[in-house]
């Protein structure tokens, strides 16, 4: 039923199991797993961080795989069955986490959260937002996208008081039974693979019947097309994987702070400055994901340009300004996270415009492919360059230019993708 009757349209059913799955099974995966390191550290590995870390370095590696060919299968298959299939997985991973016994089983529960958010973090909520709503897009995924970073602020602090009264396994089991419980009511009372297979139009059809007179079809390029003329898919996944790599910079914003000259014989105030510098960042890619999702729906080009030049200047605030004055960097940190959230919100943005409609989960899944793969070496790109220079400087600078460079694969992937042929398919 369209959106101008009294009935509330199926669609915002989806948007709501999104944001909930987002927040608990995905944002348990990702906003909400450091604080869990030292812990496990400890008990598993003689107090050694590294070998716990490298447990998502796995993570985004199956994602990286999965995403392969998991653009098919959810473009094939009924999406709530693979959805609950992926947080069934996601769950198990954390079962396996609390009741390991060796740092092993965490890189087999690697792989399960990893194949479990290959679907939930890059494909679940730009796909079917696509399907259900052809008004508002850009706003709806950079909402849903927004509440892994409300995960991060709820349940970090909630799985420490755990950790610290229970031990960190109870906190394991907690986010296993809650990604189970709140992942599963979503995937199967809530999605539905299309607004067609519920007998309904999506949300603003009628909209784009007025203004377009057009009748309801997919039209987009194929992946036939897209991976036989490869150029304007590898431009698109190069600027989606720079922009990636560039956002895992973040890490290193606290280890920067500490090794101001300034700070050096007050190390407790370069934890506290570190500490504000990554909430404002974190602050600044929640707002992010919200604003890049409201002018992805006026403009995808100006969304580009507006997210890499926060990533800029954000960069050159961290990076100049505690000479001046440490409020600067605190903005710097900020805008750093609206360029953060464009890796979430205006990459599939750009996706869909310069590819369409028609194939969009199977081309995203191979963008998306590229990104998780960037992200799974990227702190150790960025600490590498660190060790090898003696400075952040060069480091800053070094992500500065793939910003710049991400600007001119992006805008040249779009004047490449016009001229690929596209194709019309009814909708059923």
């Amino acid at each position: 039923m369209a959106e101008g009757t009294s009935k509330l349209h199926r669609g915002w059913a989806v948007v709501v199991a999104c944001c909930l799955i987002m927040m608990f099974p995905c944002g348990f995966s990702f906003n909400a797993a450091s604080v869990y390191y030292p812990y496990v550290a400890e008990a598993l590995t003689g107090g050694n961080t590294a070998p716990v870390g490298l447990y998502m370095s796995i993570i985004y590696i199956t994602m990286a795989v999965c995403l392969l060919f998991m653009g098919k299968v959810f473009a094939e298959k009924n999406a709530s069955v693979v959805l609950s299939v992926s947080v069934a997985a996601i769950a198990l991973g954390f079962v396996l986490m609390a009741t390991a016994t060796s740092i092993k089983m965490f890189y087999v529960a690697a792989i399960l959260l990893g194949f479990g958010n290959s679907t939930v973090l890059y494909l679940m909520i730009p796909v079917l937002i696509g399907r259900w709503f052809k008004v508002h897009n850009g706003l709806l995924i950079g909402i849903g996208t927004a509440f892994s970073g409300v995960a991060g602020m709820l349940w970090s602090p909630v799985a420490t008081s755990i950790i610290l009264n229970h031990g960190y396994q109870a906190g394991y089991w907690m986010y296993a039974i809650l990604s189970a419980i709140v992942g599963l009511f979503c995937t199967l009372v809530l999605i539905r693979t299309s607004p067609e297979s519920c007998g309904v139009e999506p949300y603003g059809a009628d909209q784009v019947k007025d203004t377009d007179n057009k009748p309801a079809v997919l039209e987009g390029v194929t992946v036939k097309t897209a991976l036989s003329q490869p150029g304007t898919l590898i431009l698109i996944a190069l600027y989606a994987g720079l922009v990636n790599l560039g956002l895992t910079m973040n890490y290193y914003l606290p280890t920067y702070v500490k090794s101001l000259e300034m700070y050096a014989a007050t190390p407790e105030v370069a934890a506290a400055v570190g500490a504000a510098l990554a909430s404002a960042t974190m602050f600044g890619t929640l707002i992010g994901k919200v604003l890049l999702g409201f002018t992805n729906d006026k403009s995808t080009p100006g969304s580009i340009i507006f997210g890499l030049l926060c990533g800029i200047i954000g960069l050159l605030l961290v990076l100049f300004g505690p000479s001046v004055n440490i409020v600067l960097a605190y903005v710097g940190g900020f805008l750093f996270g609206i360029f953060f959230a464009s890796s979430v919100t205006t990459t599939p943005q750009l996706a869909r415009k310069v590819f369409g409609g028609l194939n969009y989960s199977q081309i995203y899944s191979y963008i998306t492919a590229v990104c998780a793969l960037l992200a799974a070496f990227g702190s150790t790109f960025w600490g590498v360059i660190y060790d090898t220079t003696g400075n952040f400087v060069t480091t800053f600078f070094v992500d500065i230019a793939f910003m710049a460079l991400a600007f001119v694969l992006g805008f040249a992937g779009m004047k490449a993708g016009k001229s690929l042929p596209r194709e019309t398919q009814d909708v059923k």
